[in-house]
């Protein structure tokens, strides 16, 4: 058994944080949470004191591209599949993946890949092949002729690549790629409901990509079977159809109405809003394609913090997402940049916390696992040094993340390996500490 105390304890619930908190550990699994001055450690037990760190749950990313790293020189990660070995675009998926992992984020859900590497990289992951967050995965994404994600378009007619998307235009292509998805036993579905590539050059914000007929074909195979469904879209009729349609999560949705976020809070859709493309995009100075997309960025800019503002007093179901991989938006920082957005957006800190934990589990369905500290669930913690509620842009701070467990195993240790003794008795060298019962922690 594993004992640890630490000087603050957020639960990821939302209530009042905890001083001198206490969590006990029995392999994977959290067996105590409470006050340090109401525990006595059992004879034996393995203690850690940590009197200057805050203990949170696992902070989840619920979206992110593993295929990219977001690093402004790959931008053209989604075209990988047509330049890249299939083994050299599975390698970017794991080491992305594993920054996340780094930073803070044991979980993370990845909205489309290619080749299903995604699929892999979850299963090995899981299986303890290799080390990396948890992974909740879609596979192909689902877009429509001309779509947002229709890759096609960017090239001569003719020309062919291996997609991030599967191409559907109609209910029965697009049942028939659900089920090629589940195939694979993904763990959710990724449609494009709304896109803005072809009104941009009009002044327009956006346009339906999928019809009614095909988004509801899609929700009732995916709910058939377990699965939520998540929606790229970002406003107009493309969202009144998606949410007619049965749709469990809207992506992005920088124009949403009162109406729409009404219809969401009521019918229990999160909303995902990824803030941080745009934000970093115009804090890096980073050019667009052309002048269309930086004037439609301009107004995204202009509308999407109120957006959030709106869909928190509406009492929609927020959560956060990076999408990482987006020029400027690196794994193993995005995840902390967007909770700070969500700060900037209006949330408090302690609800930026939840979204980023015990709301973004609900979302992935992994509730019962992840998300909260709480007796029964698994001991994913994250030790920041210094109080997130009172500066919530410590947790971008990696030397402020000393500590990372997950499943109770060290999955990032970046205490001073100068530093005194662990409590628990472990001796510091080179670059690893080896705990009493031979356990190794990794180093950076």
């Amino acid at each position: 058994m594993r004992v640890i105390r630490v000087g603050r304890l957020i639960d990821g619930r939302g209530g009042a944080l905890l001083r001198d908190g206490v969590v006990a550990l029995d392999g994977e699994l959290i067996t105590h949470v409470g006050s340090a001055d109401e525990y006595v450690a059992p004879p034996g037990a393995e203690v850690w004191d940590f009197p200057q760190f805050t203990m949170l749950p696992g902070l989840i990313d619920a979206h992110v591209h593993v295929l990219g790293s977001g690093e402004p020189d790959d931008a053209a990660w989604f075209v990988r599949g047509a330049t890249e070995l299939p083994a050299t675009l599975a390698f970017h998926c794991l080491l992305n993946a594993q920054r996340n992992l780094r930073a803070g984020f044991t979980t993370v859900r990845d909205l489309s890949c290619q080749q299903f590497a995604d699929v892999a990289l979850r299963d090995a992951i899981a299986a303890g092949r290799l080390e990396g967050p948890r992974l909740r995965v879609c596979g192909l994404g689902l877009t429509s002729t001309a779509g947002h994600m229709d890759r096609s378009k960017f090239f001569a007619p003719g020309v062919t690549l291996t997609e991030p998307a599967a191409t559907v235009d109609g209910p029965d292509e697009a049942r028939r790629a659900v089920r090629m998805n589940l195939q694979f036993d993904v763990d959710f579905i990724k449609i494009n409901a709304t896109l803005s590539e072809l009104v941009r050059r009009r002044g327009g914000l956006c346009s339906p990509e999928m019809t009614l007929e095909t988004m509801r074909a899609i929700c009732e195979v995916a709910h058939a079977h377990g699965r939520r469904v998540a929606a790229h879209c970002h406003g107009g009729v493309g969202v009144d159809w998606a949410l007619e349609a049965g749709v469990d999560v809207l992506e992005h949705g920088r124009f949403l109405s009162d109406q729409q976020l009404a219809i969401m809070a009521e019918g229990g859709i999160f909303l995902c809003p990824t803030l941080s493309p745009d934000a970093r995009a115009h804090e890096l100075g980073l050019p667009a394609a052309d002048r269309h997309l930086a004037a439609w960025r301009e107004k995204a800019r202009g509308v999407m913090y109120d957006t959030v503002r709106r869909a928190r007093q509406a009492g929609v179901s927020i959560v956060n997402g990076s999408d990482a991989a987006m020029p400027g938006v690196t794994h193993g920082h995005g995840g902390a940049y967007e909770i700070a957005q969500l700060v900037k957006a209006g949330l408090t800190p302690m609800e930026a916390i939840v979204a980023a934990t015990s709301a973004a589990a609900r979302c992935l369905d992994m509730a019962a696992q992840v998300g909260t500290i709480e007796v029964g669930k698994l001991a994913d913690l994250v030790f920041v040094d210094g109080d997130p509620l009172a500066n919530i842009g410590i947790l971008q701070d990696l030397s402020r993340i000393p500590l990372v467990l997950k499943g109770g195993r060290v999955a990032a240790d970046r205490r001073p390996e100068d530093g005194p003794p662990d409590a628990a008795g472990g001796t510091r060298r080179g670059g690893a500490t080896r705990a009493p019962q031979g356990e190794v922690r990794t180093r950076e």
